[in-house]
């Protein structure tokens, strides 16, 4: 990614890592005046533009060179994050689909709503991550 995008991308993944979470956590406090399927409807667009941007980013970073000289430490943290974005990209897409195509009326599984969950729970944290990541990157020049 070039030097002059990694801040502002940086920046806009970490804030919406934080948009994200907020909205999981206390959508219960005002879900009666703005209900969760309206939000997440919108958040799912955003959350997918962050995936597929997080997805690029970190197979930017393995396969870069110096990857294979890099210390053992730091390679399994980059394969950590390289495998746990690729399990959120799936994860996610998967279920998005999945709701964009489902009958009006026709509600999910238990399988479904706790995969929801996980996503919840995965998604501001990849996103976060990298999001910080390219920050500090494009801080160091």
């Amino acid at each position: 990614m070039p030097d002059v995008l990694r801040k502002p991308v940086g920046g806009a993944l970490f804030g919406y890592a934080i948009i994200y979470t907020v909205q999981v956590v206390f959508h219960p406090f005002y879900s009666d005046v703005l209900p969760s399927g309206d939000v997440y409807r919108v958040l799912n667009y955003l959350t997918a533009v962050g995936i597929l941007v997080s997805v690029v980013v970190v197979w930017t970073r393995r396969t870069s060179a110096g990857y294979s000289d890099a210390p053992a430490g730091r390679d399994l943290g980059e394969q950590a994050g390289f495998y746990c974005t690729l399990a959120l990209a799936i994860l996610f897409f998967t279920l998005w689909f999945r709701l964009i195509n489902q009958a009006d009326g026709e509600s999910f599984s238990q399988a479904d709503t706790v995969a929801w969950y996980l996503v919840s729970v995965l998604n501001p944290l990849v996103l976060g991550t990298v999001g910080a990541g390219l920050w500090k990157s494009a801080a160091k020049g």
